[in-house]
């Protein structure tokens, strides 16, 4: 369940930094890509779509998916998330998820590059001086 939340969350993030965060916008730019994010037995499942700037998000297993990061389970990819968190310049950490058996990636793999510069945005807003 919080996967679920976790990624409804991040659903909202991405479409409000697509219309407020000018370096976020630059990152996206005009790909075309889905991101699917699913646990191995379908439970959890979420895709987020970018089309030239423009965002959207369904909590469903999307057909032609770019990329899909695929958890073996909640409990595990909530365990890699918070180490993640917690660790957050390891860049170890998700390798390690991989060769665990904790996360599968499918799909063409380089979109990982353009997802974790898409995901230095999703923090908290810097506040103006």
């Amino acid at each position: 369940m919080l996967f679920r939340f976790l990624l409804w969350i991040l659903s909202w993030r991405i479409n409000s930094l697509s219309k407020k965060s000018e370096g976020f916008k630059k990152v996206i730019g005009d790909y075309q890509v889905v991101l699917q994010f699913k646990t191995e037995d379908l439970k959890v499942k979420r895709y987020f779509a970018f089309d030239a700037g423009q965002t959207h998000s369904k909590g469903k297993v999307h057909d032609n998916p770019t990329m899909a990061f695929v958890f073996r389970n909640s409990k595990s990819a909530m365990e890699l998330i918070k180490k993640m968190g917690e660790n957050p310049n390891d860049k170890t950490l998700f390798l390690m998820g991989i060769k665990d058996g904790d996360i599968k990636i499918e799909g063409d793999m380089a979109y990982m590059t353009w997802f974790q510069a898409m995901s230095n945005y999703f923090g908290p807003e810097e506040k103006a001086a």
